[in-house]
């Protein structure tokens, strides 16, 4: 009898396909992010999501994230909504200090409209399909900070290897790398960076420490079978437009307005009216050249286009340009 190694990952053969999700945790978290996936990816190996959380699902009851409208339409219905409670909130407390009222006491009469706002403000991600080192294939999630940064480390490491950073290779001309996300802190004092893995490696004869990035290979159930393992980044949130958000939002108006009576924007005169659309230095290291025309997109929508790059002879084009919990929560709610 055979007892050969089984390479293909059994999740991909499951009739229903759970949302595998990689969780940043605190220390360090080393990821290989992975190709562009599916037919709408349009080369960007991510992509932007500003969620919304607070609301619930007026078909079904249930809480759920939704994505704002933002993102398709360059409008959204909760963040206008979020806009006039602000402003609500800060005629509050010019109110109350005019009054006397002490700092202290301001924030605690303020107290449950600045959760409310916090709550419904849209909580900016992107997210990637990645790999851990067991080869796990799941949806990263990033905050804006952890993005910036592994985008700068992408665009360097193009331009330096003339390579893919999120290639399945491993071969010396066309290979992608293992990245290192870390996190400290809790809440608002959280803090994110993300490095390239290096490995330190002392030559026998001189003694001399080097340094090389983490190259190393993906496992083979990754490589031979991410055409099944990959989640398509644009089908992860339920989008909504501008309209059928405003409908939402007006569904849970009354249970909003229940929890915090400043939410009621009638009583100050606040309507809620439609706005209309609007238009890190690495160590230096040995340089591999690459044998493929990057085409990688890290850019935003609403990011100018770098000029192109020359490196190595050949012509690279590169295109630069709250708080953790709700993602535990999403998780239950995409898996249920």
């Amino acid at each position: 009898m055979s007892t050969g190694k089984i390479k293909i990952n059994l999740d991909s053969l499951k009739t229903r396909r759970e949302w595998k999700r990689h969780k940043v945790k605190d220390g360090h978290n080393v990821y290989r992010i992975l190709p562009p996936f599916g037919e709408n990816a349009n080369g960007y190996p991510y992509k932007k999501w500003q969620i919304i959380w607070g609301l619930f699902d007026p078909e079904s009851g249930r809480s759920r994230p939704f994505a704002s409208s933002m993102t398709s339409e360059k409008k959204c219905p909760v963040t206008e909504y979020v806009q006039l409670l602000k402003k609500k909130a800060e005629k509050l407390s010019s109110q109350l200090a005019a009054a006397g009222v002490s700092e202290e006491d301001q924030k605690a009469r303020l107290s449950t409209l600045n959760k409310l706002i916090s709550d419904l403000n849209p909580k900016t991600v992107y997210i990637y399909n990645a790999s851990d080192k067991s080869g796990d294939v799941g949806l990263l999630e990033l905050k804006s900070t952890a993005q910036k940064k592994i985008k700068s480390l992408m665009t360097e490491y193009i331009q330096t290897y003339n390579q893919d950073p999120t290639s399945l290779n491993s071969e010396e001309t066309d290979s992608g790398v293992w990245f290192d996300i870390t996190r400290q802190g809790l809440g608002r004092d959280t803090e994110y960076d993300v490095k390239l893995v290096n490995i330190k490696s002392k030559n026998p004869t001189t003694g001399k420490i080097t340094f090389e990035d983490d190259r190393s290979a993906l496992p083979d159930s990754v490589v031979e079978n991410y055409a099944n393992l990959g989640y398509d980044l644009n089908s992860v949130y339920q989008v909504k437009s501008y309209d059928e958000l405003a409908e939402i939002l007006e569904a849970n108006m009354l249970s909003l307005i229940e929890a915090c009576p400043d939410a009621d924007l009638n009583a100050d005169g606040l309507l809620l009216q439609p706005t209309p659309s609007k238009a890190a230095v690495a160590p230096a290291k040995a340089v591999a050249t690459g044998t493929k025309t990057v085409t990688l997109k890290m850019d935003d929508e609403d990011e100018e286009e770098a000029p192109v790059v020359a490196r190595n002879s050949r012509t690279v084009k590169v295109n630069a340009a709250a708080d953790d919990d709700f993602l535990a929560e999403a998780d239950a709610l995409l898996n249920s």
